[in-house]
């Protein structure tokens, strides 16, 4: 199938989302990127997803990518939430099947606790329990503005490259220092680039993602949910804490050593169809 890029309108303006357009009848699979970035950084995973048995929906959050802004300039986590609750509105979309990475994995807890009767799975990738600003104290540094000699484009890609060195990206030291190769320079500039359609209000997401409770929250969720974990923990968050937090959790581990999208989309559509 083809994944394509459309818009829908709600209150705020227009969000842009990718899709599969075929009409099938199986339960959709919404997906949620991370910040900073937008639904561009989940092609390659939406590609091995595809696999002709359900509907895949992937929106750029509002205030990222090419989407919207919400009115709230200072905005929470169940504020995007319940934006994309709006969206799927707007779709035609009731029940769903939901996967988020880091803020992803927020925005999509939050909707789960909001409309339980909505998502019906729930798969969350990369969201550490604690999470890194509790444990470095800080935040990162925010873009600077846009200026006479493009500071922000130099800003914006070294972020985006210090998003795969580091974890999190603002502690850049060795002891944060990821173990695997930087991506291909094309896929940077791609990230950069979607950061930069942003650059005045992707920081909305990201400073709220910042901020959730995620410790607090978590416990709630009553859906039935699953996190990812790779087993050797050299490349990979450790996600079993996460697990224990989470009432009834499916725990799956990845292939050893294998992070990529393509492993992700894998465990999670055998988990999908197991009924």
């Amino acid at each position: 199938m083809t994944i394509e890029r459309a818009f829908v309108r709600i209150k705020e303006g227009q969000v842009h989302y990718r899709r599969t357009m075929e009409e099938i009848g199986g339960r959709p699979l919404v997906t949620l990127h991370m910040s900073p970035v937008a639904s561009s950084f989940l092609v390659n995973l939406l590609e091995t997803l595809d696999d002709g048995t359900r509907r895949l929906i992937a929106p750029d959050t509002l205030g990222n990518g090419d989407s919207a802004p919400l009115f709230k300039k200072v905005a929470e986590i169940p504020d995007f939430a319940e934006a994309l609750g709006r969206v799927l509105d707007a779709l035609g979309v009731d029940e769903i099947d939901l996967y988020g990475v880091r803020t992803g994995s927020m925005i999509a807890t939050e909707l789960a606790l909001q409309q339980p009767d909505r998502v019906k799975r729930l798969i969350l990738d990369e969201l550490t329990v604690p999470g890194p600003a509790r444990s470095t104290g800080q935040v990162g540094v925010p873009c600077p503005p846009p200026d006479a000699i493009g500071s922000q484009f130099d800003w914006a890609f070294h972020v985006m490259k210090d998003h795969w060195a580091f974890y999190p990206w603002w502690s850049r030291d060795a002891e944060h220092r990821n173990p695997w190769d930087m991506p291909d320079p094309m896929e940077l500039h791609d990230q950069a680039v979607a950061v930069l359609k942003a650059i005045r209000t992707f920081g909305n997401a990201y400073q709220a993602a910042m901020k959730w409770d995620r410790d607090s929250r978590l416990p709630h969720l009553k859906v039935k949910t699953m996190v990812l974990h790779e087993p050797t923990g050299a490349i990979y968050p450790d996600m079993r804490p996460t697990a224990e937090v989470i009432p009834d959790c499916v725990y799956r581990e990845l292939p050893p050593g294998d992070t990529t999208q393509p492993a992700k989309a894998r465990t999670i559509m055998a988990w999908l169809n197991e009924g």
